[in-house]
């Protein structure tokens, strides 16, 4: 009994230290941690034509005006967040907000995939390549270069 209570007390412990990091930055570029520059960034500077700019904005108040996976994710993490720094956790609890964001991350991810697959399509080839390169060109490119070019570079 005591083992399983300090067992349960470390892995707390540990799931505070992951999180509180976590909860405490802010957020980047309104679309959550680690999610990228995104569709826009990549439009940005292609000199979409009218028709292109206003078949992309029908795309886009779709997802709004639809469920949006987004909201569903955030909501989820705010949960687990909360669940973990309870004055007394509940570790079910905690492991099935876990497993229902992990379940919510595919699902945003799959609805932005296949947004982000409709818009590419009323792009012209010209446009898919120039967005290709801005993709290759993004933070990490404005940091110094893409980590491949970090590994490739000799040692000093």
């Amino acid at each position: 009994m005591k083992r399983s209570m300090w067992t349960a007390v470390a892995a707390l412990l540990l799931a505070a230290a992951v999180a509180i990091p976590v909860i405490a930055q802010p957020p980047q570029g309104g679309r959550g941690p680690g999610r990228g520059p995104g569709m826009g960034g990549m439009l940005r500077g292609l000199n979409l034509t009218d028709a292109q700019r206003d078949q992309i904005k029908t795309l886009t108040e779709q997802r709004r005006t639809g469920e949006d996976p987004r909201r569903n994710l955030m909501g989820l993490e705010r949960q687990l967040h909360a669940a973990i720094l309870a004055d007394t956790p509940d570790l079910p609890k905690i492991e099935e907000l876990k497993s229902s964001v992990a379940a919510a991350s595919a699902q945003e991810l799959t609805a932005r995939i296949d947004l982000e697959s409709r818009i590419a399509q009323i792009l012209t080839p010209e446009q898919r390549a120039q967005a290709r390169e801005a993709v290759a060109n993004g933070p990490a490119g404005r940091r110094g270069g893409s980590p491949q070019a970090h590994r490739l570079r000799p040692a000093s």
